[in-house]
């Protein structure tokens, strides 16, 4: 059974409810208005939501060990210059 997030959009009240439960909410409650034809609730399935949250770590993840190899590559690419620049120096004496 799936499970939704219906947020009201004027008064920003959350529910959490099951598909039967969303059926007989939306009997009683009118999900457009008519008069200032916009939606009065936001619905999200939340397997999406926790889907979403699951991405967006793995995202983060991804991005700090990325910068975290791209700046040894520069830190060790750095060691290597001055290390060349010192036999260089070294040489010419």
């Amino acid at each position: 059974m799936k499970h939704y997030k219906i947020t009201n959009l004027k008064t920003n009240a959350v529910y959490f409810l099951t598909e039967e439960q969303k059926k007989k909410f939306f009997r009683i409650n009118s999900f457009y208005d008519s008069k200032t034809k916009t939606d009065n609730y936001k619905i999200q399935d939340v397997e999406y939501i926790k889907k979403q949250k699951l991405y967006k770590k793995l995202e983060n993840i991804l991005f700090t060990s990325a910068a975290v190899c791209i700046m040894t590559a520069l830190y060790l690419g750095l060691c290597e210059l001055l290390a060349f620049i010192d036999r260089i120096t070294l040489t010419l004496k």
